[in-house]
């Protein structure tokens, strides 16, 4: 009988340290995590860094929405280009304007030293959703309160831009000559438009 009790309280005691040395490795409640993981990529102005495929960073409020929409670079272009589009109020007001057929897309703006593209595009469109642009990527769309639409087809750092960011090509290594070389070809178009493009929406 002695012998059983003594079996008995070897066998708590051994229960006992392993249910401290439990305790003991047990997390401890590491609190609310931070900002940055409950919602990876949002700054302290809370908008929204998306990264394209490119690993380039686009600064804009809103989710991206990838391949939104497709376009062609020159009237006679066969390459079809993806393009992220931000979800936010603007880029959308946009997108229920396209099609998904391919619509013509005259710009008339071309501007060398500033890097862009431009058209006036129609529609009402929320200006809440602006943002101060430093550096402007190669690849990138944006909405001026006039209602222009801009695609910078080359980096412009210290641009420092009052827009709405709407999107960016999926690959913004080819922007630059294709819209470039669109330019060049288009040069003496009877309408006076300096690129055109064509646009197709790849979402309902």
């Amino acid at each position: 009988m002695k012998k059983i009790i003594t079996v008995l309280l070897a066998m708590m005691i051994i229960t006992v340290i392993f249910a401290l040395a439990g305790c003991q490795n047990k997390s401890s409640d590491p609190g609310t995590p931070p900002e940055d993981v409950i919602h990876p990529g949002v700054s302290d102005n809370n908008d929204t860094g998306n990264e394209n495929s490119n690993g380039q960073t686009f600064t804009g409020s809103g989710e991206m929405i990838e391949n939104a929409i497709s376009v062609r670079i020159g009237r006679d272009s066969n390459d079809e280009l993806s393009v992220n589009i931000i979800d936010n109020a603007a880029a959308n007001t946009m997108l229920d304007y396209l099609s998904d057929s391919a619509l013509l897309f005259p710009t008339y703006t071309y501007d060398e030293d500033a890097g862009f593209v431009g058209q006036n595009v129609r529609g009402n469109y929320t200006r809440e959703e602006e943002v101060t642009v430093t550096n402007i990527k190669a690849g990138e769309l944006y909405l001026f309160s006039g209602g222009q639409l801009r695609l910078y087809f080359k980096d412009v750092p210290g641009a420092n831009i009052t827009a709405t960011p709407i999107g960016v090509f999926a690959d913004t290594s080819v922007v630059n000559e294709a819209v470039t070389n669109a330019y060049e070809s288009n040069q003496g178009d009877t309408w006076g438009v300096d690129v055109y493009f064509w646009i197709t929406k790849q979402i309902s």
